[in-house]
């Protein structure tokens, strides 16, 4: 998926999730180099620990509104809990409450590797 599509429709969604009360603490594209494919990582907010409730909103906001998004589905999303060993990592190397599209390539975070990324909020 091009990168462009990546962030708008992203931008798009974490928007979305915001004014549905899911706002994320961390909405970050990941990029898996084997299958050449790219998932939205998504931190819920506190206390907010049911996945078939996110992926239900998730499928929910992304049907209202097909072009605002692009390309992306919601299988195209994975809801990360905070206590991933990557959010460690990440919560201490910046704070980006507000959209955001900050991509980097070939990143330990607190020992776990992302081959690539773009973080649209990180706000740990």
């Amino acid at each position: 998926m091009d990168q462009s599509t990546l962030v708008t429709g992203g931008h798009a969604l974490v928007k979305r999730l915001d004014v549905a009360g899911l706002r994320p603490r961390l909405a970050m594209w990941v990029h898996n180099t084997d299958t050449d494919t790219w998932r939205l990582w998504i931190v819920p907010p506190p206390g907010r620990t049911d996945k078939r409730e996110f992926y239900r909103t998730v499928a929910q906001i992304l049907s209202k509104d097909r072009a605002a998004f692009g390309d992306i589905d919601a299988s195209d999303t994975e809801m990360i809990l905070d206590t991933h060993p990557a959010m460690n990592g990440l919560k201490k190397l910046l704070r980006a409450p507000d959209l955001t599209s900050i991509h980097f390539s070939g990143n330990k975070f607190n020992g776990f590797y992302v081959p690539e990324g773009i973080i649209l909020r990180l706000d740990l």
